[in-house]
């Protein structure tokens, strides 16, 4: 290393730079935290989730600035967070559950079905009402993978801006309304410290449970990134976490509940910074379209749901949010918070993801041709 790189690097490092480059961050989080604490106290329903969410979409619809910044969040803190999500979630796999899976397949092909009516569906709202240029609208109405969804949409001409949009409304009203509806459903707040608590082991955990578990979590997520599974940062976490709980070498102990309330936070500071940018106008434009393609996708999928019930038997709110396009750390939270059939919801959104991300994108150039004919 040269003398003058050497300067650089120790220039890059000093207090005073370091400082001007966390402060924004830690001003967002701030935010976030207090809008959390807010909607703890009122009684919402994942309230570290989606009091971020709203503080943090507040404040960049607003305008706030903070020294002389816009809100803003590392994107990559998701992958530090979700591994602990992926290990409560693989803390809920058991022996009898691995031995029910194979019978969800009538569920997973009722979702396959529900996936391609509810995008035609939308794609229609999208291209007649909203007047989307054809891409444009397939890509905002793919029911997942939203950055696969905005780059393939870019690559097919389609506008980035109306597209990005789109889908972080979606997942925004979904995991906002969605707690918001079983709460007002079931009587129960969702998401509290007492329900992600309730679901842990009441075996007594010791350090070296602990010491497995982060080691299976940092495993996890190599593994998935490694291969390339659908939704990696969490997947690798479940499998890994699964295995070593189905093994009983933890003897069923789960991150603490401080740990799940903090990955909360992080991921509603993640949504609600998506949020800047975004300008008014663009905002109430897509906002009419992205409400109907709410109600339509979640009507189609409480009628799945219903129907499957009396089919399968299974209990219409695990089917619901095996079926809800929304991401699969928040309807996982929910599921966990609720004490709903995790595992069965987890699998759903993993084929949910693959599905989207590996078929749909062929069925564009149908569409494309079928359009130019």
């Amino acid at each position: 290393m040269t003398h003058r790189s050497a300067q650089a690097l120790l220039a890059t490092l000093s207090p005073q730079l370091v400082v001007k480059r966390v402060r924004t961050p830690l001003a967002t989080l701030a935010i976030a935290a207090l809008g959390g604490a807010a909607a703890a106290w009122i009684g919402l329903p994942l309230p570290w989730l989606v009091g971020a969410q709203i503080s943090l979409c507040a404040a960049a619809l607003m305008g706030i600035r903070f020294f002389g910044q816009a809100p803003s969040w590392p994107p990559g803190s998701r992958g530090l967070f979700l591994p602990i999500l992926g290990l409560m979630v693989g803390s809920a796999f058991t022996r009898e559950i691995l031995l029910t899976m194979p019978g969800w397949w009538p569920s997973l092909l009722a979702l396959t079905v529900f996936l391609v009516v509810a995008h035609s569906l939308v794609f229609a709202v999208f291209l007649r009402i909203g007047r989307y240029d054809i891409p444009t609208a397939f890509f905002a109405s793919f029911p997942g993978g939203f950055l696969e969804a905005i780059l393939l949409g870019v690559r097919a001409g389609g506008d980035e801006r109306i597209i990005q949009i789109q889908h972080f409304l979606r997942i925004s009203l979904i995991v906002f309304l969605i707690p918001i509806g079983f709460w007002l459903y079931e009587g129960q707040l969702v998401g509290s410290m007492s329900d992600v608590a309730a679901v842990a082991s009441g075996a007594e955990p010791v350090w070296t449970d602990y010491l497995i578990l982060a080691l299976a979590g940092i495993s996890g997520t190599l593994f998935a990134r490694r291969f390339r599974l659908p939704a990696p940062d969490i997947s690798g976490a479940v499998l890994f976490g699964a295995a070593v709980n189905i093994i009983g070498l933890t003897h069923g102990a789960t991150p603490p509940p401080v740990l799940i309330a903090i990955t909360q936070l992080v991921v509603g500071t993640s949504l609600g910074v998506g949020f800047v940018g975004i300008a008014w106008r663009d905002l109430v434009q897509a906002f009419g379209l992205s409400v109907a393609a709410f109600v339509i996708t979640m009507s189609l999928a409480l009628g799945t749901a219903i129907a499957l019930h009396d089919w399968l038997g299974a209990d219409i709110e695990s089917l619901l949010l095996a079926l809800a396009p929304g991401g699969l750390a928040e309807m996982s939270l929910i599921a966990l918070t609720l004490s709903l059939s995790v595992p069965f919801v987890v699998l759903h959104h993993l084929y949910r993801i693959t599905f989207t991300v590996l078929v749909i994108p062929h069925a564009y150039r149908f569409v494309r041709n079928r359009f130019d004919a």
